[in-house]
Formats: C-alpha cells, structure tokens, sequence
C-alpha cells in the first residue's frame, strides 16, 4: 500500500517529533545513570530579555562545565536540555545531568552560584524519573512557545551531550559535497511553514516495513488532505488513516516527477479527486 502521508520532522517543538527524537536518542544507547547529580539552572535576571538569557545561558553553560572539570580535576560525561514555559514568563532554564557520583564537596558545592552566575542552581541525586523528565517535549505546538522562540533568528539548541555520551552511539557518514542547504538564519513560524509543504510517500510493504520518502509539495498537504476528505465523505469510503491519503503507484510516481522537474516542488492535481474538483 501506498500513501501521500503528513511530514512529522524531528523536533522538540511538537508532541510527535519529541517522540521521534526520543526513540533515536534512545537506540544510541543511554548511559548508566544512577547517582548521577541532577543540576537545575536558572536565571534571575529580569533586567535582560528572555532571548538575551537564553544567549548568555547557552554560552555560560560551557565555562560552567569547564569549570566544575577542573574543580574534580578529571573528565566526565554529561548531557543538558534546555526548557522554556510559555504559560510563566517565558525565560530558560537548563537541566544538567553529570556523571558525578560521590557527595559533591563543600567548598565546589558553595562556588556552584558564582560560577553559573545568572540565578540559582539547585543540584539533587538521579533518581530513575529525571531521565524521562529530559525528554519531555518542549512544547505541544508553537502557540504553546514564548514569542520569542518563535521569532528568534537561527537555531535554538534544546539538546547536548558530551562526547562519548551514547554507548551504541554509530558514527554518521558525512558527505563532501556542497551544502545545498539554505544559509540564511529563519525563525521557526518560518520553517513550520515550509514544513506544512513537504509530505512523506509511505510504502507499506506485505511484511509490514515501511518505507519514507519526503518530498516537497507546491501548496501546504493540509489541502490535498482536505481534498481527499471531501471525496471520502461523497463516497462513503474512509481515508486510509486520519492524517493520509491513498494514491495509486502512478499518481505516487507522478508527484516524484514533478518534484524532481521542478526543482524540488510537486504539485498534486486536483483530477486525482475529480468529484472534489467539480464541487
């Protein structure tokens, strides 16, 4: 069977594309984590923006571990995921995972404030919940994010580890070719759009293996499904699934030409629902 699906990118600014960063992080291979310290990072500052907190956290979170390395005097695994909460006041904070697993001295306990140097940190033993708690999606949607997530020019970073973090962790081949990614810093409203343009072709094989291929469309899928819709109320015949639509072999074939004539953009015709197109 073949279907014309919705495209879910990976992402944590929706509920199913934290999933899917879930399920990858965790076929890397999670680490040991039991009594690792649990550091919460906050701001305080409310003289600066959110977007300049989230600035100048990032960037202090590195002088932070770099910091606390050479107060222990040996190297350690760690990994930090940023949260921001649209229903308070919009500013981050961090949550820091390090494997340390001795009670943290007192006099690198007392300097922990003054090296973060931007709010509290609260520190706390692992317990098996925090880890789950990591991985909780960022937001359910861009109306559940502060504005200035939305609008902040280039990449936010949600995620990172150490190196050496992931135990089955393969590495990615990268490819010499020119980029033909674009270069020009977008804000997210922006890159959710062009999201809402591309769809997956879905090939469910007889054994059950499912095989993606995303391409990109010329008007947002929401309308093909729309579209699709339409027909299925006419005919009494229920799409495939809430988020697909059922395309013959041809048609499929039909939207790769186009994508690949048209520079990467295909357009579905609406004769491949001919009652909707003469209502």
């Amino acid at each position: 069977m073949i279907t014309l699906e919705a495209y879910r990118p990976e992402t944590w600014f929706s509920q199913d594309g934290a999933r899917i960063k879930k399920r990858r992080l965790q076929l890397s291979g999670i680490p040991t984590l039991k009594n690792w310290r649990f550091f919460t990072l906050t701001i305080a500052l409310r003289n600066i923006t959110p977007t300049e907190a989230y600035e100048r956290g990032s960037d202090r979170m590195r002088r932070f571990l770099a910091r606390f390395r050479k107060a222990i005097g040996r190297e350690f695994l760690w990994c930090w995921k940023l949260e921001v909460h649209a229903d308070e006041d919009g500013y981050p904070h961090w949550h820091l995972l390090i494997d340390y697993q001795k009670k943290i001295p007192l006099e690198i306990f007392e300097r922990l404030t003054k090296w973060w140097g931007l709010g509290r940190v609260d520190v706390r033993r692992v317990r098996g919940a925090d880890w789950e708690y990591l991985f909780k999606y960022v937001s359910k949607g861009l109306d559940d994010l502060p504005e200035w997530v939305t609008h902040y020019k280039g990449r936010i970073r949600i995620f990172q580890t150490s190196k050496g973090f992931w135990t089955r962790k393969k590495p990615r081949k990268t490819s010499k070719a020119e980029a033909r990614t674009c270069m020009t810093r977008v804000d997210l409203i922006t890159r959710e759009s062009w999201n809402a343009r591309k769809a997956a072709i879905v090939t469910t094989q007889a054994d059950g293996v499912r095989r993606v291929r995303v391409i990109k469309l010329q008007f947002p899928f929401l309308r093909a499904l729309l579209l699709a819709a339409h027909e299925a109320i006419r005919t009494g015949v229920p799409l495939v699934a809430p988020s697909a639509v059922h395309l013959n072999e041809i048609q499929i074939l039909d939207l790769i030409n186009e994508h690949r004539k048209y520079e990467g953009l295909a357009l579905i015709p609406r004769s491949y629902f001919p009652h909707a197109a003469a209502a």
